[in-house]
């Protein structure tokens, strides 16, 4: 990085509030001379606890798109962290405007002091908006190796990206970039960054649109045209934390739902008139959910075993449903059969890469090369024998950063993981018309076709932070029509009231504020955690469903709050859905909504002849 002047750790604090409050107070005279967002800070902290400081200028690569990019050779093993600080990137509070995190949250101006630290990014970007102007960075050369960082120090914001190169092990795979979108007029909103992110993932042909890929795929059609309703089999009970499990320790499964009941459950749902679902059968495998994997096969007998579940998918054929089944990746247990150490994602120190004890007890993270090139195959080839049809739901994958293996026989840097993450999806796409996993993370954009939910903020990911005003549909402005998807872990079961202090449904209260959190972020109805003994609420949601679900199929344009507790969302081809979480009636366009209601506004004459909005 060449020879800079070097800060002692003690004085930092200080030094870099003075730093970004004279940022922020020279930011309107380099406005003026046109000269915004083109330098950034280059901060680098060594293993030796040095730290230096640079600006760098950065390179114009399009109109209102500046680069920084520090090159492989300059990114030394003698380096732990480096910080890339936009000048553009910094507010004072009091200020209007706000900051944007990939996960979707917002926060505006407001406190003397805070900090928020995001290693999962959903999306490798970040925004800022003030009074200077608006802008998203788009991290695009080690975009799996940083965390975004929001520092406020004696009431002066600071966002940037915080590459952990030490954390890395590998020598860097690739130079680091980081591309400064400057938005402008009505661009410079949080909609603006969200879009200028979907033109950069479209025109690279990392990801298609949903209206294009369903061409040729009536199983992906199918999942887009209705409502996703996951059945659990069972789970062992295994409260004694028994971490290697044995056919002599292991605990039995413990049943919900029998195959049986799974096609009472169907041809219930086909009674209320539910015409096409797609059903998902959960813990279906070789000793329940999350009970024996890498094993599969087969069924568990406690259920009725793979007789019983052939003829469940038939079931679900003849009454004209979509059927897929839950898998996961991620979790190898030493009971399975199939179990091989080997196979085992290494950490730096050489040992096996384990995390929690689950019900199939110590649950290792595997190496995903050995994923894909030893067990996929087979795997997919037994359960398409099965009859199973869909978008398959591989559990987890889409919900974590990929993680590196050092196994010296297949070592994978974070890049690598990624890529065999999408070889396995395009896999399941191929062998079964689509792919879904459990979160937003787009490392997976590329072969994802449904996201059973984007955000689970505070309760299951995530703790409540002092500086986040709000959550925001920034992910489904980037993806609605292209990824499906259930905004929230909380709108899982949206229809349903429950009592069940565990339930997720519970941080967003009552049903009818569900109800419009799901129309609002665009999502497609998701059902799992309940018994299934009442099924009118899953009719409720089909119905509800209906007049929305040509949405699915169209870009998420613009989302803005346009009165207090009111919200509008547009949509690619002129329609707009309006949410009223207020206690008044709202009328717009000649539409009143009801408190707590919302109200689909379809395309004008004018928007659907020329494209004119409006009335």
């Amino acid at each position: 990085m060449g020879e800079e002047p070097t800060l002692k750790a003690g004085h930092v604090r200080a030094a870099w509030a003075a730093l970004t409050l004279a940022l922020a107070l020279a930011l309107p005279a380099a406005a003026e001379n046109g000269e915004a967002v083109k330098h950034a800070l280059v901060r680098v902290t060594k293993v030796d606890g040095r730290i230096t400081e640079k600006s760098q200028p950065l390179e114009e690569k399009a109109d209102n798109v500046y680069r920084l990019k520090i090159p492989i050779k300059d990114i030394t093993r003698d380096i732990d962290t480096i910080d890339i600080i936009s000048a553009d990137a910094t507010a004072v509070k009091g200020e209007a405007g706000y900051f944007v995190v990939s996960t979707g949250l917002l926060g505006t101006f407001r406190e003397d002091k805070g900090r928020l630290e995001e290693r999962r990014n959903p999306m490798p970007i970040f925004g800022m908006k003030t009074p200077r102007g608006a802008f998203v960075g788009i991290v695009t050369g080690l975009k799996y190796e940083f965390k975004t960082v929001v520092d406020v120090t004696h009431g002066v914001y600071t966002i940037f990206p915080r590459f952990l190169i030490k954390e890395m092990v590998f020598d860097p795979y690739e130079d680091l970039v980081v591309d400064f979108h400057a938005l402008e007029g009505n661009d410079a909103n949080y909609s603006g960054m969200a879009r200028a992110y979907r033109a950069y993932q479209l025109g690279r042909g990392e990801v298609t649109p949903l209206r294009e890929r369903v061409k040729g795929n009536p199983q992906l059609a199918y999942t887009a045209d209705t409502l996703f309703i996951r059945v659990k089999h069972g789970v062992k009970n295994n409260k004694n934390k028994v971490e290697h499990q044995t056919p002599t320790n292991e605990p039995p499964v413990a049943v919900s739902h029998t195959f049986d009941d799974f096609m009472r459950i169907m041809k219930d749902l086909k009674a209320l008139g539910i015409e096409k679902a797609e059903m998902c059968s959960v813990g279906w495998n070789s000793g329940g959910f999350d009970g024996r994997f890498p094993t599969l096969f087969p069924a568990d007998p406690a259920f009725g075993g793979e007789a019983k579940l052939r003829e469940a998918i038939a079931c679900a054929h003849r009454l004209g449903y979509q059927i897929v089944c839950h898998v996961c990746n991620t979790d190898f247990y030493t009971v399975s059969d199939r179990y091989d150490e080997d196979d085992i994602a290494r950490r730096p120190d050489g040992t096996l890469h384990r995390h929690g004890i689950l019900a199939g007890g110590r649950a290792f993270f595997p190496c995903f090369q050995r994923v894909n090139d030893g067990y996929v195959d087979e795997d997919y080839a037994g359960l398409a024998a099965l009859g199973f049809k869909g978008t398959h739901h591989i559990d987890v994958t889409s919900c974590i950063v990929p993680y590196p293996c050092f196994n010296p026989m297949h070592p994978l840097n974070r890049q690598q993981t990624a890529d065999h993450m999408n070889r396995i999806g395009l896999k399941a796409r191929r062998t079964f018309g689509g792919f879904g996993s459990e979160g937003p993370c787009d490392h997976v954009a590329n072969s994802l076709d449904f996201v059973l939910y984007v955000s689970a903020y505070p309760k299951w990911l995530g703790t409540p932070n002092p500086l986040i005003d709000r959550l925001i549909p920034l992910w489904q402005i980037a993806y609605h029509g292209i990824i499906l998807s259930n905004p929230f872990y909380e709108t899982i079961d949206y229809t349903f009231e429950t009592k069940d202090k565990w339930a997720p449904s519970n941080e967003l209260g009552s049903r009818e504020k569900r109800t419009l959190k799901l129309v609002e972020f665009g999502g497609r109805p998701v059902f799992y955690f309940n018994s299934y003994k009442n099924l009118k609420p899953i009719k409720t949601a089909y119905d509800e469903y209906q007049p929305l679900k040509h949405l699915q199929y169209e870009f998420m344009e613009s989302h803005d709050e346009i009165a207090k507790d009111v919200f509008l969302t547009t949509y690619s081809d002129g329609s707009e859905t309006l949410c009223n979480y207020s206690s008044d009636a709202f009328v717009y366009r000649g539409t009143t909504v009801t408190p707590m209601g919302y109200a689909l506004i379809k395309p004008s004459f004018l928007h659907r002849m020329f494209g004119i909005p409006g009335i």
